[in-house]
């Protein structure tokens, strides 16, 4: 990759059009970016529903968010910025289109060989500047896969940028560190957190397996209290365990009183609630690296179907974790159990927590 002049760059702009997760696994990438250049401005183009990951961080000074899928007037918009810099970080026509609409002078990317119409755009028009990714080659000669944060720090060096920080950032204010804290006060730790998803009922899983799994979590956690999350597309998935719970709960020896669905929320509140939590449970989605971020202990349930993959490029980063290949029901939920029991024997971050809670003034 030919050399950037990093003391010209004025004005960089980062293009990341995909999903909370892909956000904040980008967050070191941004740290090394605004080190690299510290004089310029960096703004960062995204999808308005995940803006919010962005709150109070300071490598970032300026957002543009759009809704539904990119625009003309987006593009324009970005062309008249006159960006020295634009980095696409999210290997997608969309985003490289937008990278291109800024007419930048050096543009970054990199692309997946396994898609050759793409990547002959991207060398040829996208991208000035561009790194090839060959993950099925890896993957065919059994190598290992390089986590997401890992692939963005090769971008980063080949950039000529210091890729020395690679934790995650996603940084809580002290109002929202009191809200979380004032949202547990009430509940018996350890606080373990289910995250609903629609893509729970796939491997023959079924409602009822998800009461088998609420009521195997409370017993795992020796009796603490167990939160269920749910975003606006569980709804129904939401409304179903709960009448199921209600009616199984005599059958299964447990209280649906320690049991607290809590939904649509918003991603700032969604992150304190994750936050004032002890041990997460969730499906391979965007709330994986949300509890990576907040350094929470994480069960994460991934689809057989893209196990070898994921397990290894999204996995919880940095963050004690255990994960789970998804199969028949009865075998997933010994899993699941036992590696959130390996995880509170493991980690006595709540018991410390509790014991801090109690001491007396």
């Amino acid at each position: 990759m030919k050399a950037i002049p990093w003391s010209e760059i004025k004005k960089i702009i980062v293009i990341r059009t995909d999903h909370i997760g892909d956000l904040i696994l980008s967050t070191p990438f941004l740290k090394a970016l605004r080190a690299g250049a510290p004089q310029a401005e960096i703004t960062v183009v995204l999808p308005a529903y995940t803006a919010s990951v962005l709150e109070n961080v300071s490598f970032v000074d300026k957002i543009i968010s759009y809704q539904g899928k990119p625009t003309r007037e987006l593009e324009e918009q970005l062309r008249q910025m006159q960006a020295d810099l634009t980095v696409c970080l999210a290997p997608r026509t969309c985003a490289y289109k937008l990278t291109y609409a800024t007419r930048a002078t050096y543009r970054v990317g990199y692309f997946y060989p396994s898609r050759p119409l793409t990547a002959i755009m991207c060398k040829a028009l996208y991208l000035t500047h561009s790194m090839s990714v060959n993950l099925n080659k890896e993957l065919a000669l059994g190598h290992p896969i390089p986590h997401e944060v890992q692939q963005l720090g090769e971008l980063a060096k080949n950039m000529g940028l210091a890729y020395e920080d690679d934790t995650l950032s996603l940084q809580l204010s002290p109002e929202e560190e009191a809200a979380s804290h004032r949202m547990n006060q009430n509940w018996k730790r350890p606080i373990v957190l289910l995250q609903l998803h629609n893509n729970w009922l796939s491997c023959g899983w079924t409602v009822n397996n998800l009461v088998r799994l609420a009521s195997g979590l409370i017993m795992t956690s020796r009796g603490g209290d167990l939160v269920i999350s749910y975003g606006p597309a569980e709804h129904k998935l939401a409304a179903d365990l709960k009448k199921a719970l209600a009616l199984t709960a005599p059958q299964e020896k447990m209280t649906v009183d320690n049991i607290t669905f809590m939904g649509d929320l918003s991603f700032r509140t969604w992150a304190c609630l994750f936050n004032s939590v002890d041990f997460i449970v969730t499906p391979d989605t965007g709330a994986v690296h949300l509890a990576a971020a907040l350094k929470k202990p994480v069960v994460a349930i991934y689809e057989p179907k893209t196990a070898v993959l994921n397990t290894q490029q999204w996995a919880p980063w940095q963050v004690a974790h255990r994960s789970i290949v998804k199969e028949d029901p009865a075998k997933s939920l010994e899993k699941i159990f036992n590696g959130l029991d390996e995880l509170m024997t493991d980690s006595m971050a709540w018991a410390v927590s509790e014991a801090v809670e109690e001491r007396p003034l």
